[in-house]
């Protein structure tokens, strides 16, 4: 009974700090394909600035931004999800 009430309050800050988290990973993962010479969208990226390529560098950051924003949907609906008493109203 303690899990069932307890556990659904308590994984509303887990979601929270795992939506940041991989906010933070879509970020790091630019610095970790430049400096171990990956090839990937976040080296693109950083080849794209210095290169001053700007269609690019916009595309880059459209869909890093998109992805940030869909991933804040996701925890979004998750608090619904998780707690009945978050919702839209």
């Amino acid at each position: 009974m303690v899990l069932k009430h307890g556990l659904r309050n308590a994984m509303i800050p887990v979601v929270t700090m795992m939506g940041l988290q991989f906010g933070f990973l879509l970020g790091g993962s630019i610095v970790v394909e430049k400096v171990f010479n990956w090839p990937g969208l976040g080296r693109l990226l950083v080849d794209s600035v210095d290169m001053r390529d700007y269609p690019v560098i916009q595309a880059e950051v459209l869909l890093f931004s998109l992805e940030f924003i869909l991933i804040n949907l996701v925890v979004d609906v998750l608090y619904a999800a998780i707690n009945p008493a978050i919702r839209y109203k």
